[in-house]
């Protein structure tokens, strides 16, 4: 019995799996999603170089000791937002569609659903942190292996997103209000403790992007960064854990 039911389960999560990719493709404004990853990191690796010698001959300004805020800003946060944005967009959609309540004659409990969605957005956003500075072509050398557990963290953030807009909006044009706001403090606030030097940038801590940020900071100077991981992994499921509760009971 157990081994049918875990059977089963399988069948509906793979389920998941492939509507979640006709979910994807379906909307044009996730497709875009998906593919601006690819947009930034063209952009990045092409024009960062050509600034960085413009504004050295005009200005004599050195723009490559801002190489990591550059890349922060338009690679590594926004790999949170996407993941987290087009994963509470299939949320959305499928509340509309009546899967969730779905879900209460089948194995695959809420929670189920809700890991599997969380373990796809954190998977999906390791990769693009990976990727994405992996090919900007001004990632400093010797940081590849760092990625891979930032990314991870980076994720948890991407979960948190997910939560906060699921959380909130009740349909996808709540949903799509709430993406914007949402994707204006992730990209923006989490850069800003770059120009703080003194133990006040912690006070940034409060929201979770800011750990992934600052962890991949210190690493860029080969410092020890491994405790703003785990830090920045406790308070993201700090945030994440009342976001689900919220979730789970806005949904049963």
């Amino acid at each position: 019995m157990m081994a049918t039911s875990a059977t089963v389960g399988l069948r509906t999560l793979a389920a998941f799996g492939r509507n979640d990719l006709r979910g994807t493709y379906r909307e044009p404004l996730l497709v875009m999603l998906v593919i601006a990853p690819v947009i930034w990191t063209t952009g990045v690796a092409v024009l960062t170089p050509m600034f960085a010698e413009m504004l050295a001959e005009r200005s004599d300004f050195d723009l490559v000791p801002y190489y990591p805020l550059v890349l922060t800003g338009f690679l590594l946060l926004t790999s949170i937002i996407v993941p987290g944005g087009l994963a509470a967009f299939l949320v959305l959609d499928e509340v509309d569609a009546g899967t969730l309540s779905a879900l209460r004659v089948t194995p695959v409990s809420l929670s189920t659903f809700f890991g599997y969605r969380a373990a796809t957005v954190m998977i999906v956003t390791t990769g693009y942190v990976v990727a994405t500075l992996s090919f900007s072509g001004i990632l400093q050398p010797g940081l590849i292996g760092a990625l891979v557990p930032i990314g991870l963290l980076a994720g948890m953030s991407g979960v948190v997103t997910l939560l906060l807009i699921v959380s909130l909006a009740s349909n996808k044009i709540q949903g799509l209000a709430m993406l914007r706001v949402v994707g204006m403090l992730i990209a923006g606030l989490p850069c800003l403790p770059w120009f703080i030097d003194s133990a006040w940038n912690l006070a940034f801590g409060v929201l979770p992007p800011y750990w992934a940020a600052k962890a991949f900071w210190v690493a860029n100077d080969h410092g020890t960064w491994w405790p703003y991981l785990l830090c920045g992994a406790i308070y993201n499921v700090a945030v994440a854990w009342p976001l689900f509760r919220r979730f789970v009971a806005k949904n049963t």
